[in-house]
């Protein structure tokens, strides 16, 4: 665990798994320079950074080598819609969790997160080749046999 944060989920202290689930883990007290903020982990961690304002956070987000997901959480649209402007992130997404969205959305990151854009309709047109055929129809340019 990063030095000086604070296990507070799961309640035991250290990290639970129940057969394929693994439980959880929310950690506290991390501040900026811990691995734990720049690396991404996969599993179920949630460091929480304490930040005096909202373009502390946005700054401390946009730091990051990644850029995949966001989240903002508030009642001011105005607000959420600034935020989101500002974060660099391929899909913010105001009030929910990061979640793959519909396949008509492009799933795409920025920085060091993913490669292209995701989709049905994308991944149709990073599998396809476009072939251009011009007919020319005046006489000089075709003969009939």
């Amino acid at each position: 665990m990063a030095l000086g944060a604070k296990m507070e989920l799961p309640r035991s202290g250290a990290w639970e798994q129940k057969g394929n689930l693994i439980q959880p883990v929310v950690l506290t007290g991390v501040r900026e320079g811990m691995r734990l903020v720049h690396e991404e982990q996969f599993g179920p961690v949630l460091p929480i950074v304490s930040v005096k304002s909202v373009d502390e956070a946005v700054a401390l987000a946009n730091a990051s080598p990644y850029g995949l997901q966001a989240s903002v959480f508030t009642r001011d649209l105005d607000d959420a819609m600034r935020i989101s402007d500002e974060l660099q992130a391929g899909t913010v997404q105001i009030n929910a969790a990061p979640a793959r969205g519909p396949d008509h959305f492009p799933f795409q990151g920025v920085k060091d997160s993913g490669i292209g854009s995701q989709g049905v309709r994308y991944s149709i047109l990073a599998m396809s080749k476009l072939k251009s055929t011009v007919i020319n129809l005046n006489k000089e340019s075709y003969t009939q046999g």
